[in-house]
C-alpha cells in the first residue's frame, strides 16, 4: 500500500504548530508544521474522541531532537501528513527507532507508526 501523502506547503506566516503523537507502548513523540491542510486535519482529528481518530502520521525523519520527547530523531518540519494507510516498512515503535535509527534515517528514511494517534497539539513557534 503507498501512502497518499500531499505536496507540502507552508502557510503565509510560516507559524509552526507543534502536535503531540502517541503509539503503542503508550510511546509519545511531537512534530511540528506550518503546513496549513496538515494542521486542519490534526485539529479535525482532535476534536474527535479518541476512539474514532483514524489517521497516522507518515513522514520524513532525521536526526536530533527537534524538541521530540528525548527521543535523537525527529520528524521533518513540513515533511510529514495524516494518513489513512502506510507503507508496512515504515511502521514501527518510536524506541525501535531510537535503537536501529542509521537504519530508520538512512535505508528507510520515513516514519508511519500504524498505531500513531495525535492527541494533543502542544503550541506555537
Amino acid at each position: 500500500m503507498l501512502c497518499s501523502c500531499s505536496s507540502l506547503t507552508e502557510s503565509g506566516d510560516g507559524e509552526q504548530v507543534y502536535f503531540e503523537f502517541k503509539t503503542t507502548g503508550d510511546e509519545h513523540f511531537f512534530a511540528r508544521t506550518s503546513d496549513q491542510e496538515v494542521i486542519k486535519k490534526a485539529r479535525e482529528q482532535l476534536a474527535r474522541p479518541k476512539e474514532e481518530r483514524g489517521l497516522m502520521i507518515n513522514g520524513e525523519i532525521a536526526r536530533g531532537t527537534e524538541q521530540n520527547n528525548g527521543w535523537s530523531w525527529h520528524f521533518v518540519p513540513d515533511k510529514w501528513n495524516l494518513v489513512e494507510v502506510s507503507m508496512e516498512v515504515c511502521d514501527g515503535r518510536p524506541s525501535y527507532v531510537e535503537k536501529e535509527i542509521d537504519y530508520w534515517v538512512d535505508n528507510v528514511g520515513r516514519f508511519c507508526p500504524w498505531n500513531s494517534k495525535v492527541i494533543k497539539e502542544v503550541g506555537t513557534k
